[in-house]
């Protein structure tokens, strides 16, 4: 009888903890997938935000595979639907939060996106789930721009009110279905593919994708999207994220005349990104020693700097101005640094490690070729130099890597954005 007695001794202690963390025991029975869906569309990106809800529509859903969407646009107040076989669902915005009803949203506010995030995951619990941002985004400098927040001003959500948003979304999944991460975690904005932004989220899921470059204004194509997941919902998860970067660059009909206007694509692994952090540091503090021992050395960086593959941010997005930030292609320019200082062992063995710890935390990268030339790109960019040092130093990824104080060194030997886009 002993056996029998501490086997259900253990069962009961499992049952009251299960009970306690409020993570059901019958998980296996919930609906495969639950996709959640945050349009920011409160700017410029109206009528596509409009165009992404009819390719959802025309998707549907199945049994197994759910699809719930917070759309802000341009006329007052939000929009909560759920995707059903041929049409859009309206539910009351109410339902999430009473206030709502009848008042502005502002998508660029991490209480929003909790709200409606962990008011999914309680609703329509899942085995697994899938988030997705859709908007405007400036890398490490935020995205999810609101043209009015509710007091007429332009909101942005920072990499700090992202890691909020995602950290409590996390902690509903977890009494919903016992996991720790978010499975998929989807960037459709401009310029997300960055180790900056990749460190600030690399607790909270398993994968994400996003492109390192500008994105179409129509964004993602969002029936292919579901599709990835209405197929077969039951298939490993790096598939479904494989399918929807081939899907984003696959779907195009667009014709890239310069190195700004190329379509990019990366579906991530997280769970191998710390590989990256520490051959980076390394990295980045050889490079610092090379560039104070002569100007030799220094003209050899600016060299890479040349060769490198670089994304602007530099524009009016929303009504705002976003200074200028260029993000080296990572992959480049590490190709860039074999090439000019293959004399430097110390470099050139950081470059290998860094490469090799690259192949593991990229499962696929998309991206279109211009018409003189084949690119060679990898899939996540890094900051390299722009107007707003005192806000990158800031970042979470600043205060745990040298790199920042490589760019601070190689702005003051280099100067700024002295080369132009390609």
């Amino acid at each position: 009888m002993a056996p029998l007695r501490w086997t259900l001794i253990t069962f009961l202690s499992f049952y009251l903890f299960c009970q306690r963390e409020g993570i059901g025991l019958e998980t296996k029975s919930l609906p495969e997938w639950t996709c959640i869906l945050y349009f920011a569309g409160d700017n410029f990106l109206d009528w596509f935000t409009q165009q992404n809800l009819g390719e959802l529509q025309k998707a549907g859903c199945r049994y197994d595979v759910r699809t719930v969407v917070l759309a802000d646009k341009t006329d007052k107040g939000g929009h909560l639907y759920e995707v059903r076989n041929g049409y859009l669902l309206e539910l009351p915005i109410e339902d999430i939060n009473p206030s709502w009803k009848n008042n502005e949203l502002n998508t660029a506010d991490p209480q929003t996106l909790i709200a409606f995030a962990t008011w999914a995951v309680q609703n329509l619990q899942a085995q697994n789930y899938m988030l997705l941002l859709s908007g405007y985004g400036e890398g490490w400098m935020g995205l999810l721009h609101d043209f009015n927040d509710g007091q007429g001003k332009v909101g942005i959500l920072s990499l700090s009110e992202l890691e909020e948003a995602l950290a409590s979304i996390v902690r509903m999944i977890k009494k919903v279905n016992g996991k720790d991460r978010i499975d998929i975690l989807g960037l459709d904005a401009c310029y997300m593919s960055m180790v900056e932004v990749l460190f600030s989220i690399k607790d909270y899921a398993h994968f994400v994708i996003a492109s390192e470059n500008e994105e179409a204004l129509d964004g993602w194509p969002y029936g292919d999207v579901l599709m990835a997941f209405l197929e077969n919902p039951s298939r490993p998860v790096p598939e479904i994220v494989s399918s929807i970067a081939d899907a984003y660059i696959d779907t195009t009909s667009y014709l890239p005349t310069k190195l700004a206007n190329i379509l990019t694509i990366a579906a991530i692994d997280l769970d191998a990104f710390t590989g990256i952090m520490s051959p980076l540091g390394e990295l980045a503090l050889s490079l610092k020693s090379a560039l104070g021992q002569s100007a030799q050395e220094t003209k050899r960086l600016r060299e890479v700097d040349i060769l490198t593959d670089s994304f602007t941010v530099n524009a009016h997005i929303a009504g705002r101005y976003i200074p200028y930030s260029m993000h080296y292609d990572l992959g480049s320019f590490l190709n860039a640094l074999r090439i000019k200082f293959k004399d430097n062992p110390a470099i050139n063995s950081r470059v290998k490690e860094l490469q090799k710890a690259l192949k593991k935390v990229v499962i696929k990268e998309r991206h279109q070729d211009l018409s003189e030339r084949k690119l060679t790109l990898a899939g996540i960019s890094l900051f390299s130099m722009g107007a707003e040092l005192e806000g990158y130093k800031n970042l979470p990824f600043s205060r745990n890597n040298p790199w920042y104080t490589l760019v601070e060194e190689r702005m003051s030997a280099l100067g700024g954005l002295e080369k132009t886009q390609n």
